[in-house]
């Protein structure tokens, strides 16, 4: 195999044409970056009590179910081969071209916009932890809303091969150990962090949820879904018998502000845990169970377009909303607000206008995430048949 066909190799390259692909991950990807580009838009504004939790803010989770769905597929197409092999430089070459590379560019862009923003100010960015922040968890200096996940891609190019490993030989115990691992640094943080009363708390717990193990239930139920998505599969049984529990959960906790909490310290952390995991879980089997994998139409191949090159639209809108919240800071945070960030910083919130605006955000960010997708595309067909 020449390298071209090497790099490939990748269940979510945006060149390469593979029968077995699965056109209901493209399918949620594209409603998924949709939410995420919703749930930025409210920026400082509070909308928990209304059911967000159900739709916009499952986002994530099916975004780290994925990730493992698609790499436990595209691991099985190699078959059973050594630990080494899964951890190939081919394998380190691909990720390069899918993540780094982008990311490298993103960081360059969002790092010139944020000398252009603040001038002489923007080195204050820096804080005492900035090794931590900058180096180990390759945060961007003009951070925006979202910047926290692109560490965890990073750490899961480092953990899924792994991860792989023990399931093509153990994949139950392995999935058992992957919520095990995750429960476990939920009570590290509830013993270790306690209450978060200040805004200190608040940002030593953050650096916590930059650490990939704080997510593994969900892609171990990605790896698990890959070896058989039937939704009907006794193998998934225990999504049927977990998803009552996690629905109830997430509606007591978005709707009538239920904390699993003893003293006002957390058992389980956040929005974005194993108790919630098993919903989008469910959701995810439910797709893969009503749409079709292989659709021949047009409107299949915009979704194949979006689901692909959510990576760089995710990028875009993170730079995209940094910037309006540092432009119309005093609109977004003025008394009373409740409408969306927008870019034409319009504080109106009646529901037209609210719609207009956010269609607005949707274009902007999509269409300069798939063009930007585009383009890189096909500068990577170029240096690859250079190189060939």
């Amino acid at each position: 195999m020449n390298e071209r066909n090497i790099l490939l190799d990748d269940p979510e390259d945006p060149v390469k044409k593979d029968t077995k692909n699965f056109f209901q991950v493209d399918f949620l990807k594209t409603f998924m970056i949709a939410f995420v580009i919703i749930d930025h838009a409210f920026g400082y504004t509070m909308i928990g009590g209304i059911g967000f939790e159900l739709w916009e803010r499952m986002a994530i989770p099916v975004f780290l179910i994925i990730m493992g769905f698609n790499m436990g597929n595209s691991f099985a197409k190699k078959g059973d081969v050594s630990l080494k092999e899964l951890y190939s430089w081919n394998y380190f070459k691909t990720k390069l071209w899918r993540f780094v590379f982008p990311y490298f560019i993103f960081y360059i862009v969002s790092t010139t916009i944020g000398f252009i923003l603040y001038g002489a100010n923007f080195p204050d960015t820096f804080s005492e932890n900035w090794f931590l922040e900058y180096v180990v968890y390759q945060k961007s200096l003009l951070e925006g809303p979202g910047n926290w996940f692109i560490p965890i891609v990073f750490q899961s190019i480092l953990v899924l091969p792994l991860i792989y490993k023990l399931f093509s030989k153990l994949p139950k115990t392995t999935l058992i150990l992957c919520f095990i691992i995750e429960i476990c640094m939920h009570l590290f943080l509830f013993f270790y962090m306690g209450e978060l009363v200040t805004i200190d708390d608040w940002l030593r717990e953050l650096y916590f949820r930059y650490i990939i193990l704080l997510y593994l239930s969900a892609i171990g139920m990605g790896f698990w879904f890959s070896r058989d998505h039937d939704l009907f599969s006794r193998k998934n049984l225990f999504a049927w018998m977990l998803f009552p529990i996690s629905l109830i959960y997430m509606i007591a906790w978005d709707f009538f502000g239920f904390r699993l909490a003893i003293d006002g310290s957390g058992i389980v952390r956040g929005d974005y845990n194993y108790l919630t995991f098993i919903y989008s879980a469910f959701i995810i089997l439910i797709i893969l169970k009503i749409i079709p994998q292989n659709p021949k139409n047009k409107i299949s191949k915009i979704f194949t377009t979006i689901g692909r090159s959510t990576f760089h639209i995710y990028l875009v809108q993170d730079i995209f909303y940094i910037v309006l919240y540092i432009n119309f800071i005093s609109i977004w945070t003025a008394p009373g607000f409740s409408g969306i960030v927008n870019i034409l910083g319009i504080a109106a919130d009646d529901i037209l206008t609210t719609v207009g605006l956010l269609i607005l955000n949707w274009i902007v960010c999509i269409s300069c995430g798939v063009i930007w997708w585009y383009v890189e595309k096909r500068f990577r067909i170029f240096v690859l048949n250079r190189k060939n």
